[in-house]
């Protein structure tokens, strides 16, 4: 119930560097998406923020102990709703209900919206690559090179991003690469490959990068 409180708190934009974001993983009992979704768009469907919104995303591949998330992202400066709820009690009654659907919840971190390129939200397949960057600097301009290079063999959107409290295994950054679906990234993986000389370029000059995963997400709901 705690993390439900938490989720109440923080809403907020996801366009320009001084935004951040807030998420909170799950394992969903077998079969419950739609009737989560059905909570959601109770709590949410028709709520007006002040900036940013909330995403629901389900895990691809590659997360092994979560099904979904909700995400939050926005201005810090500048969240929560514009409207308010009929009731306060209505925040308990969500929690409770959304609750009733979970096995537990496994994962929460949250962090900075340090860049994000391109704006495309029919592209809601998406693949994080969660990393710990020895030199953030020297990263992000590497990041922001390649991403130049890239522009004309994608069509999704490019985010780039810190974790202040809670990266997953000690990551301190992370990529999120856009696509149409999973056929979708693997093509265009294959696409920006070709480019060979600009991706040595950046391997050599982004600083020591320590891996520690990555998987893929899909966006089921926006609000």
């Amino acid at each position: 119930m705690k993390k439900i409180v938490y989720l109440l708190l923080f809403v907020s934009t996801f366009s320009y560097s001084q935004n951040a974001f807030m998420e909170f993983q799950f394992s969903a009992k077998r079969g419950t998406e739609s009737a989560i979704l059905a909570l959601t768009d109770d709590i949410w469907g028709d709520a007006e923020f002040k900036s940013g919104g909330i995403n629901i995303e389900s895990f691809n591949i590659g997360n092994e102990k979560s099904t979904h998330r909700i995400v939050l992202f926005g201005d810090p400066a500048n969240w929560g709703r514009k409207d308010s709820l009929s009731t306060e009690d209505k925040w308990a009654v969500f929690g409770q209900k959304l609750n009733n659907h979970i096995e537990e919840w496994t994962h929460s971190s949250s962090g900075n919206v340090i860049s994000w390129v391109g704006d495309n939200e029919d592209y809601n397949y998406v693949q994080i690559f969660e990393f710990k960057a020895s030199n953030p600097i020297a990263f992000k301009a590497a990041h922001d090179e390649i991403v130049s290079k890239m522009a004309s063999y994608r069509k999704g959107e490019v985010g780039f991003g810190s974790y202040e409290i809670g990266g997953f295994q000690g990551a301190t950054h992370w990529v999120a690469v856009t696509a149409e679906n999973w056929n979708d990234l693997i093509l265009t993986r294959r696409e920006m490959k070709k480019i060979t000389k600009p991706w040595e370029k950046y391997y050599k000059n982004r600083g020591n990068v320590q891996q520690v995963r990555s998987y893929t997400t899909k966006t089921v709901k926006r609000y």
